[in-house]
């Protein structure tokens, strides 16, 4: 773990609150690609990542550096509160409660840039889903669309560190076999 990240949770957890903005403004972007890359709605994401940072505030004395880095353990949270976010949105989903995403009109980003942006990430994540297995394509997910470690990601998901390599190696060979 960064000493940075150690001080600051230290001054956090010693009640000087205040600091923890410190980490968000840290985390804020890199943790935003990846909640964004796991519902594809700015919105849903923005809304996701506030209640994620409260979550990890309100965890942050049950952190024990011993067992995991700081970002690993930040990002095994927002994992599992996303995958329940969207576990009980399929459910609302089923009972018709659904509510229209209309952020990408409100977005001062070019709309058509954006829309081919996010349309070629779509295609490479097809891609990545129709030819690994669901363990490979999270660890590829991981690894160059969350720019985590080898280590982070083994320290992640719970895998020894050499079947990461492996899978990230042979992922890439099956997806050049399926490009070319």
């Amino acid at each position: 773990m960064h000493m940075e990240d150690f001080e600051i949770i230290k001054q956090v957890l010693e009640e000087d609150k205040n600091k923890y903005a410190l980490l968000i403004d840290k985390y804020h972007n890199e943790l935003f690609k990846y909640v964004y890359n796991m519902t594809n709605s700015y919105s849903e994401t923005e809304d996701l990542l506030q209640e994620i940072f409260f979550k990890i505030y309100k965890s942050l004395k049950k952190y024990n550096q011993k067992k995991a880095s700081f970002r690993t353990w930040m990002y095994r949270i927002a994992k599992n509160y996303v995958l329940n976010h969207l576990q009980s949105a399929r459910v609302r989903i089923k009972n018709n409660t659904y509510e229209y995403d209309d952020s990408i009109n409100k977005s001062s980003e070019d709309i058509e840039e954006m829309a081919v942006k996010n349309d070629q990430i779509n295609k490479v994540l097809g891609v990545m889903k129709q030819v690994l297995s669901p363990k490979h394509y999270e660890i590829m997910h991981l690894h160059y669309f969350s720019n985590l470690t080898v280590k982070e990601i083994s320290e992640t998901l719970m895998i020894p560190d050499k079947t990461i390599y492996k899978a990230i190696k042979v992922s890439v060979e099956k997806l050049k076999k399926e490009v070319t």
